[in-house]
């Protein structure tokens, strides 16, 4: 049953936009409304509007938008009734007796076989068939409060112990396949995914168990750290280990670590605010999530070569998501955890003290594989060096890495900063031209692109659903010279059907109301529309327009897409073009 508008208003009245958001991410005033960069894409300009008056948001960046409950269902990656079911409980609203969710139902169900899997690990850990698993945690310097801070657990050396386990507490086997708990074979037989390995739970930001990673203890094994496959709970590419115990640091920065036991041996160190990538580099999704908990991050990789590529390329997304990168350069370990081992948790303070900006960093870097005693290897530096120097915004900062790179380059600040300033002359002038461009269409600059490259169809499509939301009324209008097939696009074809079913049937076209049916991305394509049109005037000449372009297209393929023509049909209509050209009927 579709939630009722009375519901819908109540939730929305008791989960103001800005409040939910602003748990998200820095909203900043502007005029009536307020912006954020876009907690949805990287970017280092808000792009993203909160309106006000109408509870929505939209980002001209991306084409993200919608109201609160929208907002939820991309930032959490819930479906559309389980966001409403948070915003409920968020506000204490109890939700309707006749609200049903099958797929919230699934994970629900996946998270309580997590939690199981969970306990069953941590059982076996604790008991004498973990030995061996406890005694590889002791010999890395875990203390027992901290395996049990972190549910760490062990997997047997057995084939199917966890299946039967799950299975003796009700489970179905094919739930334990989709929790990615057990293989499915090629002969169709399953077994346990984890066998002979220290258990790591990955917990979400809401303190539900998602996924594992776990450590093998064989000496010859070739993939040393396993992690379940993604399922309907888990999404690598979005979740990072301990950000649960992360989110509630006192300190205004993240620890971003390569593997699990970095960041739990630096959580028994003191530091709680050290998280981790999944067994892989660092996404766009894990940059943006940081930096809803943070403005600075301080890069602690591996010092070896494969950790120093990853650095770099955890400064280009971090800058990206607009957060600052600091580097960790470690001398004598390896790793945060073997440098916790010898130098204790002062040590480590210490460093982090001395870390570096991203800039410095990278400066460093440019040395690699030259000859600085040679014109030829200070000339190849100093253009990569300028060119970088250029992008630093605040004067001080840039003043301070050009005597450092004059002092490299032999040469005096003053030569350098010529360089640079010339450089930010050549990047201003062109930023100026390209807003001199943007300003000559202001649609086109508020819609982020949405109206470039549009084909006359396209537009005319979007702008009769633009209609539809802004006048019901005018419904009866467009459906005595438009049906459905009209629409050439088959994503609009549904929006016009879906938006055309709900005014024939007296139903709010409120975008909370269309969550149900559409996809999150989806909803944000309607704001986007809404948003792109409400800048323009609702005219019916202007509607007049829209109606006709699609009834030209109507005329000229006879209702057809013309790769849907056929060969007879194409023949018919080039005669008919012919005898147009020529004047005869």
């Amino acid at each position: 049953m579709p939630l009722s508008e009375e519901f819908l208003d109540k939730l929305k009245d008791a989960n103001e936009i800005s409040s939910v958001m602003s748990t998200y991410v820095s909203l900043k005033r502007a005029g009536r409304d307020n912006v954020c960069l876009c907690p949805f894409h990287s970017e280092k300009t808000a792009s993203c509007h909160v309106y006000s008056d109408t509870q929505s948001f939209y980002c001209f960046g991306c084409g993200a938008g919608g109201d609160v409950i929208n907002f939820i269902r991309l930032i959490e990656h819930l479906d559309y009734l389980e966001s409403v079911k948070f915003l409920a409980q968020r506000a204490g609203i109890p939700m309707p007796d006749d609200s049903y969710d099958r797929s919230g139902e699934v994970k629900q169900r996946l998270l309580e076989i997590n939690r199981e899997a969970a306990r069953f690990y941590r059982d076996i850990l604790l008991s004498g068939a973990g030995r061996e698993g406890r005694d590889y945690l002791r010999n890395r310097g875990l203390t027992e409060n901290t395996i049990r801070k972190y549910g760490l657990g062990y997997a047997p050396d057995d084939w199917g112990k966890l299946k039967a386990h799950l299975l003796s507490k009700g489970f179905r086997e094919q739930e334990l396949v989709d929790a990615a708990l057990l293989v499915r074979s090629q002969k169709g037989n399953t077994y346990d995914k984890f066998r002979h390995r220290v258990m790591f739970p990955i917990i979400d930001r809401r303190g539900n168990i998602i996924a594992f990673g776990g450590r093998t203890l064989e000496p010859d094994a070739p993939a040393k750290y396993l992690n379940s496959d993604e399922t309907a709970v888990f999404h690598k590419r979005s979740s990072l280990f301990s950000l649960n115990f992360a989110k509630n640091t006192k300190e205004k920065f993240l620890i971003l670590c390569e593997g699990y036991m970095d960041v739990i041996s630096l959580n028994q160190a003191g530091f709680d605010n050290a998280v981790a990538t999944l067994g892989t580099a660092i996404t766009p999704e894990q940059a943006r999530l940081m930096r809803q908990y943070c403005e600075e991050v301080v890069i602690s990789y591996d010092s070896d070569g494969a950790g120093q590529k990853a650095t770099m390329k955890a400064i280009n997304l971090l800058s990206e998501a607009g957060i600052e990168a600091k580097v960790l350069q470690m001398t004598g370990a390896k790793d945060p955890d073997e440098y916790i081992q010898k130098y204790g948790a002062d040590g480590f303070r210490m460093l982090l003290q001395q870390s570096g900006g991203a800039i410095s960093f990278e400066l460093k870097k440019f040395t690699a594989g030259l000859d600085m005693e040679t014109p030829e290897g200070r000339a190849s530096y100093l253009k990569k060096a300028v060119a970088l120097l250029a992008e630093v915004d605040n004067r001080i900062d840039r003043m301070v890495y050009i005597s450092d790179t004059a002092r490299i380059c032999s040469m005096t600040p003053g030569e350098i900063e010529k360089a640079v300033e010339e450089r930010r002359r050549y990047k201003s002038y062109s930023m100026k031209q390209q807003e001199r461009r943007e300003l000559i269409n202001p649609v086109r600059k508020r819609s982020g692109g949405e109206n470039l490259g549009r084909s006359p169809e396209d537009k005319a499509q979007r702008g009769i659903i633009a209609f539809l939301f802004h006048s019901p009324d005018m419904l009866k209008k467009i459906e005595e010279r438009l049906t459905d097939e009209d629409f050439p696009d088959e994503n609009y074809r549904n929006m016009y059907n879906a938006v055309a079913a709900r005014i024939k049937n007296g139903i709010s076209l409120d975008i909370s109301s269309i969550g149900d049916e559409f996809s999150a991305e989806q909803v944000g394509r309607i704001m986007g529309i809404i948003s792109e049109h409400n800048l323009l005037p609702y005219q019916k000449e202007r509607l007049n327009e829209y109606i006709t372009v699609l009834e030209k297209r109507r005329d000229k393929y006879g209702g057809k897409k013309p790769e849907e023509m056929s060969e007879s049909d194409l023949l018919e209509r080039m005669e008919k073009l012919r005898r147009e050209k020529s004047g005869r009927k």
